[in-house]
């Protein structure tokens, strides 16, 4: 158990690491302007622990609990409502506002540079988190069924 906490501390840290490298440019180039960092660093939290819950499972504490796993059945419900409002309200700001709305007085290159920065990061990290939240449920259900009826992970 206790090397199961720390992989899973390790990976908070990768998750932190992963977010400060996407955002950290964002912030540094535009400050407060942009307002959709905290939809932003839930995505890409989102996209990261699916993944890694849905590849690195047998690693987790997850594997020792079947009610966790319930839980992790039935939350992608709520966070598919919520990931599909976050790239309405994305996209909808990216059409009629434009990224560079937000981006100040940056020389022009760097503005075309940044905002397809923003908006390429923003969309790879909404479809991972999209797709490994549809995979999530299924990925729950054969963890329990291999534990109720195999005894394993």
């Amino acid at each position: 158990m206790k090397y199961k906490l720390y992989f899973e501390l390790l990976w908070w840290m990768i998750t932190l690491v992963i977010l400060l490298l996407f955002l950290v440019p964002i912030y540094l180039n535009i400050g407060d302007a942009y307002p959709f960092y905290r939809d932003n660093i839930l995505v890409i939290i989102i996209a990261v622990t699916f993944v890694r819950y849905i590849f690195l499972l047998k690693h987790h504490w997850l594997t020792i609990s079947n009610w966790a796993k319930a839980i992790f059945m039935i939350l992608p419900i709520p966070l598919f409502f919520y990931l599909l409002g976050v790239i309405y309200d994305f996209q909808r700001f990216a059409d009629e506002e434009g990224i560079r709305s937000v981006l100040g007085e940056l020389p022009y290159t760097n503005q075309a540079k940044l905002a397809l920065f923003i908006k390429t990061e923003m969309i790879f990290f909404w479809a991972s988190a999209f797709i490994t939240n549809l995979m999530m449920p299924f990925r729950m259900i054969i963890s329990v069924w291999r534990k109720i009826n195999k005894g394993t992970e």
